[in-house]
């Protein structure tokens, strides 16, 4: 009955938030920031309950962690739920503005797929027993890396 009632959550990986925009282009070289838009489905915490022969069984899931792969071979844990991206940022990297989540930026020119991954921890009860399971759900996010040319005259 608790899988029951986690199905009823509908629990969600993370609503990506992309620092450059998707459809955008970003630069090489500069930070990418990335952030789980909040929402119950996505981060919690939220409960639901399932009902079976007289016993109900309640369970509540909250967001332990959200692992961020860049698709370039970097992956990073990141406090949660991060900061959206915000023009007084500049070009500052995540991990120079209160340790937010992201990257210093891309070495090359390319399309990355930034995939996340959610770990929700959820806590039942009910029928006279508790118990944790754990749970992961995935979303992701693409983001475009360009190169900035001058050209002198």
């Amino acid at each position: 009955m608790a899988q029951e009632a986690v199905t009823k959550m509908r629990l969600l990986g993370a609503d990506v938030g992309i620092a450059p925009k998707p459809g955008g282009t970003g630069t090489v070289g500069v930070p990418v920031w990335v952030w789980n838009g909040p929402s119950p489905q996505t981060t919690g915490p939220t409960s639901a309950s399932a009902t079976a022969l007289g016993v109900t069984v309640t369970a509540t899931a909250t967001v332990q962690d959200v692992v961020w792969n860049f698709g370039n071979g970097t992956i990073v844990s990141c406090p949660f739920p991060g900061t959206p991206y915000s023009p007084s940022f500049g070009l500052t990297p995540p991990s120079k503005a209160g340790g937010q989540c992201g990257i210093a930026g891309y070495s090359r020119v390319g399309e990355y797929t930034v995939a996340a991954t959610t770990t929700w921890a959820v806590h039942w009860v009910g029928g006279g027993q508790q118990g944790d399971l754990t749970t992961t759900r995935s979303s992701q996010a693409a983001v475009r890396i360009g190169e900035l040319q001058v050209v002198g005259q």
